[in-house]
């Protein structure tokens, strides 16, 4: 690829929520990133080159999120994106980031038990912010705290850890409740606490529901002496609008506006003269701020905007931010102070605690600082934590669509006698939804062993591979504790001409986990031998056939996976190579190694309706002891205990020393050195390798 010229500008995606009941909070994070844009633009640009920022809404709802983070790699190919609020919109486009291997700079507090190599995590853990205020109300007395949040991911983990931490610091729980993001209604929230009397309330409700939640808890006659509202979730932005009603309570903060240093006073003095003098700063704000800065470091330590390289340069990379000095750690969290301001009617917080120095961030709750054997698998279990609280959320939002049909149908059916029949059907719905909230973990591990043996089952046997007699070919697949949709085939030219010279590989990586997965393996599996035998060749005819049979069918399972892949034809010594995948190495008898890059050569298969734009074929000619490695992410991506990836050189290094032997040779000398490198790591991704050499 030509290099870009030095004038060319780096496009940086913005995604937040410009409209809906999140755009109070996230609107002003756009203004902060777009200001230290024009900064960085005005001292010179990044590698020399001006930044253009692509602003998208997110419209506070996270299947919009999912189509904008779409739009931005794909669409307006973006180097880098800084974006989101809620956890459940962050969940939904981090497989997103993930399939185009795109950095995704996140800065808002969150829930921890999570960890995403394409994923920086900028806001507070729970150890930096939910665990100081806990810590702050016990120590003033306050023994019995009802929790209140807005029902989704990040308010129901960050509780379950709070109640943990009750427990252990010999506190009480007096109530919890969760309402609907948006919600304006808290009469039910209020009588609660008016009969339980807590001493304090600690709140995760989010956006624009502040307003009334404040309003309506003055209204009632509650007040901060009395019982103080905690807020996670609250900040200028929203106290300012709040007004006098919030006056007194507080929220634990890694940043606020009244910080008196020399850094911050510059900081919200350039906010203001851009914006305008009665705009308000916040955590979020100057983290969203912040963040563009220390990509701009690493890009600029890197020499590159390539997502891989700057990651790797990001790793404690310092920065004097508004808030203090913030470090990146290799966790992809930052170091970060903690504050406790207590609201004031001037829409402004007085700090009233400040944490000794910078918290280090523990996502895993402490564990990942621990030696012991099983550390890994306490990790592992705990990530389920945030994984099964969001399904089991899913399904109790899905429990609530059917009583709501439920209602809507009795009152249109009245007196019919249909009626008491589909009552009693979605009454077994609901019935069997509310036990597979139950049975939750077991259903999860029932999953993983169906797709791990239909996994299997649809492997190429040796005798069908030792069949063919052009080409010495060895597959290998090893699926991951969460069994993800890696997928390989050989075959051998059939149909009508019956064509044995001609041999197509098929080798694709389906994004996430589990049975979902698998099963849009097994699908691409069928689509492509039917193709086989129907002699389809023509690569652009192949993959937009494949492409509407995996899209149709993602939409009607409600699926958010789509697919790698890319498709060998093998004939008479001459590769054919079409798709987007892995790179195809190809190791020559005589030592000489060539990696093709086939980024170009394809789409994802599965994420857009069309991809015909996007395919392209490349030709290489194969030599009598040539050999071609195509492998899965699963093993370049593959973890030891320091957190090292395998990587593309070493891979290229086995193969190359053992290039004169024969392709299971090669094949179990990878693995072998695969396997060495992990140790006893977790294998999180499957491990796929397809090694072949011409014969003759």
């Amino acid at each position: 690829m030509p290099r870009p010229s030095p004038s060319e500008p780096i496009r940086v995606g913005l995604l937040h929520s410009l409209t809906g009941t999140m755009a109070l909070s996230e609107a002003p994070l756009v203004d902060a990133a777009l200001m230290a844009i024009a900064e960085i633009n005005q001292a010179g640009g990044v590698l020399g080159r001006p930044l253009e920022p692509i602003v998208r809404d997110g419209a506070s709802n996270p299947q919009q999120f999912a189509a904008m983070a779409q739009t931005l790699l794909a669409v307006d190919q973006v180097a880098t994106v800084f974006g989101c609020w809620t956890s459940l919109s962050r969940k939904v486009i981090v497989p997103i980031f993930e399939a185009h291997r795109v950095l995704l700079w996140y800065p808002v507090q969150y829930e921890g038990l999570e960890q995403s190599p394409w994923v920086f995590y900028s806001g507070s853990c729970p150890n930096q912010q939910v665990e100081p205020a806990l810590e702050w109300l016990l120590a003033q007395g306050k023994q019995r705290i009802y929790l209140l949040g807005a029902d989704y991911v990040f308010p129901r983990v960050t509780n379950k850890i709070l109640k943990g931490q009750l427990r252990h610091r010999h506190g009480d729980l007096a109530g919890e409740a969760y309402v609907p993001l948006g919600t304006t209604e808290f009469k039910a929230v209020i009588q609660d606490l008016l009969r339980l009397q807590p001493d304090a309330v600690f709140s995760t409700v989010n956006g624009d529901s502040n307003l009334a939640l404040y309003r309506q808890f003055q209204e009632a006659g509650l007040t901060p002496s009395q019982m103080p509202i905690m807020a996670m979730s609250m900040a200028e932005a929203e106290l300012q609008r709040i007004g006098s009603a919030a006056a007194g309570h507080y929220a634990c903060r890694s940043y606020f506006q009244s910080l008196d240093t020399p850094a911050n006073q510059r900081f919200v003095a350039n906010f203001k003269q851009r914006y305008g003098a009665n705009r308000v700063t916040s955590s979020p704000i100057q983290t969203a701020y912040t963040q563009v800065y220390l990509w701009r470091q690493a890009v600029e330590r890197a020499q590159t905007v390539s997502s891989e390289a700057v990651r790797a340069a990001a790793y404690g990379q310092c920065w004097d931010s508004p808030s203090g000095e913030v470090c990146c750690e290799p966790n992809h969290h930052l170091q970060k102070d903690c504050y406790i301001g207590q609201a004031q009617a001037d829409g402004q917080f007085c700090i009233v605690s400040s944490s000794p120095g910078p918290i280090h961030p523990l996502p895993w709750l402490g564990v990942e600082t621990e030696s012991f054997p099983t550390a890994a698998v306490v990790i592992e279990m705990l990530a389920e934590v945030s994984r099964g609280v969001q399904y089991s959320w899913e399904l109790e939002q899905q429990s609530h669509r059917l009583e709501q049909a439920m209602a809507q149908l009795r009152q249109e059916v009245g007196q019919r006698q249909q009626a008491e029949a589909a009552l009693t059907a979605a009454n077994a719905e609901i019935t069997n939804l509310n036990q597979a909230l139950q049975a939750d973990n077991t259903r999860m591990k029932a999953e993983l062993s169906v797709a791990r043996q239909l996994q299997q089952m649809m492997l190429p046997k040796p005798e069908e591979l030792a069949a063919i007699a052009h080409l010495d070919i060895a597959g290998f697949m090893e699926a991951a504790e969460e069994v993800g949709g890696d997928y390989y085939d050989v075959l051998p030219g059939s149909g009508p001409q019956n064509d044995h010279s001609r041999v197509t590989i098929g080798i694709g990586d389906v994004t996430g986990h589990g049975l979902e997965s698998g099963v849009l393996m097994i699908m691409t599996q069928t689509a492509v031998r039917m193709l086989q035998a129907l002699e389809i060749t023509d690569p652009l005819v192949a993959f937009k056939a494949l492409n509407q049979v995996m899209y149709q069918n993602r939409l009607r399972m409600g699926s958010f996976r789509n697919l790698s892949l890319a498709l060998i034809n093998y004939r008479d010594g001459r590769l054919s190579i079409s798709g987007q995948h892995e790179e195809v190495i190809v190791v020559r008898a005589s030592g000489a190694v060539e990696c093709i890059d086939t980024f170009n050569l394809g789409y994802p298969v599965g994420l857009t309706d069309n991809i015909s734009d996007f395919i392209a074929q490349h030709h290489i000619d194969l030599g009598v002891g040539d050999a071609v490695v195509l492998y899965t992410d699963g093993i370049t991506e593959a973890e030891n205990c320091d957190r090292k990836f395998y990587g593309l050189e070493r891979l290229i290094r086995v193969a190359q020393q053992h290039s004169a032997q024969s392709a299971q040779t090669i094949s179990t000398a990878i693995i072998a050195d695969l396997h060495a490198h992990i140790g006893n790591h977790n294998i999180y991704d499957d491990i796929t390798l397809v090694v072949l050499k011409r014969k003759v």
